[in-house]
């Protein structure tokens, strides 16, 4: 690939991480004062699911500024170079989050997560030998049968206090 391609390619890849970490940092910043109040119940504009979605968000504020820091920790860890796919991976779980709920609740901002989750799977794309290499360190397997049977050991534990648990809580 010629010079001209590659820088072509190079000011996409970083237009592309400005766009998603700079909308993820002002969303976040921006979720205490989103769901302050739900001025729009009335409104007849938006549907029955987006008033109760605005109700349930602004009853506390504790848990849309939970999901805004994370927005602001997924949109800084995308910016650095050694982090970048574990952004992308924590905006992925956040952004899901909000696709499904936008979704469910007829939200009309539902376009918008769609296009940042689109977008933050192009930026994975780019870093594919990263996450290619992430993939082949976490599925790399232990060859030895003294780890699978720990590992069946473990397992059928976890069985026997779940079936506890079930009796006694």
């Amino acid at each position: 690939m010629n010079s001209y391609q590659e820088k072509v390619k190079y000011i996409f890849y970083w237009t592309i991480i400005f766009v998603v970490a700079g909308s993820m940092i002002v969303y976040g910043i921006s979720k205490p004062v989103q769901f302050q109040s739900f001025k729009d119940a009335t409104n007849l504009n938006v549907s029955e699911g987006h008033k109760l979605m605005w109700t349930f968000y602004s009853y506390s504020l504790i848990y849309p500024i939970i999901i805004g820091v994370f927005e602001v920790i997924g949109g800084i860890l995308l910016l650095l170079n050694r982090t970048r796919v574990l952004g992308c991976i924590l905006l992925t779980v956040i952004l899901s989050n909000i696709i499904l709920q936008d979704y469910v609740y007829e939200i009309t901002a539902l376009n918008s997560a769609i296009y940042y989750q689109i977008l933050v799977l192009i930026i994975l794309i780019f870093d594919f030998k990263k996450v290619k290499k992430i993939i082949d360190e976490v599925l790399r397997s232990e060859k030895t049968n003294r780890n699978m049977a720990l590992m069946i050991l473990a397992l059928v534990i976890a069985i026997l206090f779940k079936y506890f648990e079930t009796k006694i809580i």
